[in-house]
């Protein structure tokens, strides 16, 4: 087990248990990680559990975050209370009072929470989002469409 009080950015650290309360580190790699106010850039676990922290990519069986900051996560479940994260990627989600940009989920469970993009077989609670998976299909399309004529107008023009 690996307790770390105050720790300064280091550059790996592979142990069963890691608890880091307060500084940050760089990469991780345990069967369960704690953080209570600090962060890691990367973080590989069975288990992770962020308390007022902050995460670069999380890649995890299960990811709890209260009141905490993740750019990426990836596990087969992640909670999050009134967090944040750019991008998740889970099985089951669920967000209470948090904000998330891309949410890819099998089922997904909102609790006054938003998204920009939401991904998910079954969604369970209001959802405020900005892109839906329908929506995501259609301006993948539109996208598509409008991609595609650009290149066929300018192959034209070139052959004048």
């Amino acid at each position: 087990m690996a307790s770390l009080a105050g720790a300064d950015e280091q550059s790996d650290l592979t142990a069963d248990v890691v608890n880091l309360s307060g500084g940050t580190i760089g990469q991780v790699e345990a069967e369960h990680v704690h953080i209570h106010q600090g962060g890691a850039s990367t973080i590989t676990a069975s288990e992770v559990s962020l308390e007022l922290g902050g995460a670069g990519v999380i890649n995890a069986g299960s990811v709890e975050m209260h009141r905490s900051l993740a750019l990426a996560a990836r596990a087969d479940q992640i909670t999050i209370e009134s967090g944040t994260a750019g991008g998740t990627s889970a099985h089951y989600a669920r967000l209470d009072d948090s904000r998330a940009g891309l949410v890819i989920a099998g089922e997904a469970e909102l609790h006054n929470s938003s998204t920009v993009v939401l991904l998910a077989r079954q969604v369970n609670g209001p959802v405020e989002t900005l892109l839906d998976t329908r929506g995501a299909l259609l301006a993948g399309l539109v996208a598509g469409a409008t991609l595609g004529m650009l290149l066929l107008v300018g192959r034209w023009i070139r052959r004048r």
